[in-house]
């Protein structure tokens, strides 16, 4: 797969609605390990998958807590290009079925190609999230 192709915002969508369905295993195949989470100011290294999922898992907590049960993808824009790896920030809004209230944020990640899923976050880092 091509970086900046047609699979990468793809890739993002299936991301989200494994948010929407609170599958913190399905998120988590999303992530080659060891990789690396900075949210709030905190970077937190994720050795294991099992690191990934426990990761995960918080963040699923405060999505529960605010009632989060939409993740759409607003905007995919591709930062850099390399064949060993992408780096793309993707502009989020998160909501409830039926309601005008929505939070948005954004989050950059590092890809890395990865012949079965197509792509696998290496970092994320969250800006300006709502929680």
């Amino acid at each position: 797969m091509k970086p900046g192709d047609d699979g990468l915002r793809a890739f993002f969508v299936d991301y989200g609605r494994a948010f929407e369905a609170y599958d913190d295993a399905g998120i988590a195949a999303c992530y080659v390990t060891p990789c690396l989470f900075v949210r709030d100011g905190k970077t937190v290294a994720a050795p294991s998958p099992e690191a990934v999922i426990e990761s995960v898992r918080r963040l699923l907590d405060l999505h529960r807590a605010w009632d989060v049960q939409k993740a759409k993808v607003s905007k995919v824009t591709v930062l850099e290009q390399e064949p060993e790896h992408t780096l793309a920030r993707v502009d989020w809004r998160l909501g409830r079925p039926k309601s005008r209230m929505s939070w948005r944020y954004a989050t950059t990640y590092t890809l890395v190609p990865d012949p079965e899923h197509g792509w696998r976050i290496a970092v994320a880092i969250t800006h300006d999230a709502p929680f």
